[in-house]
């Protein structure tokens, strides 16, 4: 049974215009939740927001002034802030040798940063409404992948900061959840390590599938769910007994080398 009343929930959510955050936007306005979506794109932004008739702001959360240009729009229109679904993401593939000083800042703060500062500037609104928070994670912030420095840190660290943060909040003033998806069929797949999972024979989810899994996740409150098989074996396996997960890396690393070698030519 679902602990979760969609029809009273007003929910900022990040990352709409993604593959992944279309899919959230669509569901959970079918459910009939009050939605805030948040993208880069005021074109895509708008056709979403006008097609579900939900609210919309653009902006570019890692820009120094966007969650407080956010916080007063929130203001302004006196919205009510129930949930907050953190699922704006990038990465960089390749060798961490190859990553400018840019690549870095801009994977650890939207993956990152921003999510942490969004909710804590959010975080009285949440308490006043007894909310709740979903941030979106990766079985990369369980299992360090070659080829996947910055990304991998970046959400280790979202992981460790929502399961410190929901033993530090009152659980029945903020929920914080920590969703942990394997591949998903989108743009932010779609490089060298889409290859490199094509070679491995590495399952990637479908969007669709991948918000039914977040949002029945938020209807029974749990507070950590990692999607996929066998990848939830191998998270629970590098945190029990890493040098196992560690052998079982070398194939990745050579294909990773070769494909990078081939794209260079």
């Amino acid at each position: 049974m679902s602990k979760i009343n969609w029809k009273s929930q007003s929910i900022v959510l990040t990352g709409a215009c993604g593959g992944l955050g279309i899919q959230l936007a669509e569901l959970l306005s079918e459910k009939g939740s009050r939605l805030l979506l948040l993208g880069r794109s005021e074109p895509e932004l708008a056709a979403l927001a006008g097609r579900l008739q939900q609210d919309y702001f653009v902006l570019d959360l890692c820009a120094s002034d966007a969650i407080s240009h956010l916080y007063q729009f929130i203001e302004q229109k006196n919205l009510r802030v129930t949930g907050l679904i953190n699922n704006a993401a990038t990465t960089h593939e390749g060798l961490l040798e190859d990553a400018t000083s840019e690549d870095i800042q801009r994977v650890v703060d939207t993956n990152l940063t921003v999510p942490v500062a969004l909710i804590q500037r959010l975080l009285p609104r949440l308490k006043a409404n007894h909310g709740w928070v979903m941030n979106i994670g990766s079985v990369f912030g369980a299992i360090g992948f070659p080829g996947q420095a910055l990304y991998c840190a970046s959400k280790f660290g979202l992981r460790g900061f929502s399961e410190a943060l929901q033993r530090e909040l009152q659980p029945e003033d903020v929920r914080v959840l920590y969703c942990a998806p394997r591949a998903i069929q989108t743009q932010l797949n779609n490089g060298v390590i889409s290859r490199l999972n094509q070679q491995l024979k590495t399952s990637a989810d479908a969007p669709e599938w991948v918000a039914q899994q977040i949002v029945h996740q938020i209807e029974q409150q749990q507070p950590l769910k990692t999607l996929g098989w066998p990848e939830k074996l191998f998270a629970r396996l590098n945190g029990l007994l890493p040098e196992l997960v560690n052998r079982s890396m070398k194939k990745p690393r050579i294909l990773l080398h070769q494909l990078i070698k081939e794209k260079s030519l």
